[in-house]
């Protein structure tokens, strides 16, 4: 049986991947699937660079803007979808195009994702109160002992508990678990497209782009966001540019420091990407002209 095709659009911000997505589709039937875990969301268009009313009527998008903010939407959530979403593609002759720089979201779905049993809310309790009476470095040596490789950022407190979690339920560690995945989609081959990377151009790119937030309205679209008054700790307000605007909106810092804080913040996203992307050996495997 031929494998079915998926392509993969990969690279950190502001590389120009809905771009090339958009030329790809005025020349090949195709679907473009959102695969940037912040632009699933529906509150913040302009922020996340969302393709535009426009873009979108021009070809078929999905998982764009389909989760409200207060929700919590996991790698696990997103891959049930993209998988529905493929198929249908598929389904209508379309060529699937994966669009995003979530690394996990990709990562999993080509590689599959562990089978972690569900955690029960008497392990969560336990683990609260661990954390309540010895603090986050008592469970991060935790893991360190149980797995003196581990992965996980000290001071990533939603890693850890989640790691932590899994270790007091199954005895084993998280990294254990993720050496043995499960498929996702089976006969697929995966042409994997990451735009030139020059850290510079990138740098210049997300500028110019922040910038252009600011014209089309961002200051009002986070105004809006805030005054739902969701949890600080849901993922939509760690959109960045959200608590730079939001200091601004407060006066406890001017315009030009909101600007300058989130132009700095996202070149340090755009180094993470780029350290990801080395450090998971991901390159493109295709000529993209075959597709423009």
């Amino acid at each position: 049986m031929a494998q079915k095709k998926v392509l993969v659009l990969f690279g950190p911000t502001a590389s120009g991947k809905s771009n090339t997505a958009l030329k790809i589709s005025a020349n090949v039937k195709a679907t473009i699937i959102n695969a940037d875990s912040m632009q699933v969301y529906k509150n913040l268009r302009i922020l996340t660079s969302r393709p535009s009313e426009e873009d979108e009527k021009k070809v078929t998008h999905k998982l764009y803007g389909i989760i409200d903010g207060v929700e919590n939407f996991s790698v696990a959530s997103w891959l049930e979808l993209a998988k529905q979403e493929i198929q249908a593609s598929w389904n209508q002759n379309t060529l699937p195009i994966l669009v995003g720089g979530t690394g996990m979201y990709l990562k999993s779905l080509m590689e599959g994702i562990s089978e972690i049993p569900s955690i029960p809310d008497s392990i969560k309790l336990e683990t609260e109160e661990t954390l309540e009476n010895n603090g986050l470095e008592y469970l991060y040596k935790t893991l360190v002992k149980s797995n003196k490789y581990t992965v996980i950022n000290k001071q990533d407190k939603q890693r850890i508990i989640r790691a932590f979690n899994v270790l007091k339920s199954t005895g084993k560690s998280i990294e254990e678990w993720q050496k043995v995945n499960k498929k996702i989609l089976e006969d697929v081959d995966f042409e994997i497209y990451l735009p030139p990377i020059e850290r510079e151009n990138l740098y210049k790119a997300s500028e110019e782009r922040f910038d252009e937030m600011l014209e089309k309205g961002a200051v009002e679209e986070v105004r809006g966001l805030l005054e739902q008054n969701l949890d600080v700790h849901c993922s939509v307000m760690k959109a960045i540019g959200v608590r730079e605007i939001q200091g601004y909106l407060n006066n406890e810092i001017s315009e030009e420091e909101c600007v300058n804080l989130s132009k700095k913040n996202t070149r340090n996203y755009i180094k993470r990407q780029l350290t990801w992307i080395r450090g998971n050996n991901i390159s493109s495997n295709i000529e993209i002209k075959k597709y423009i």
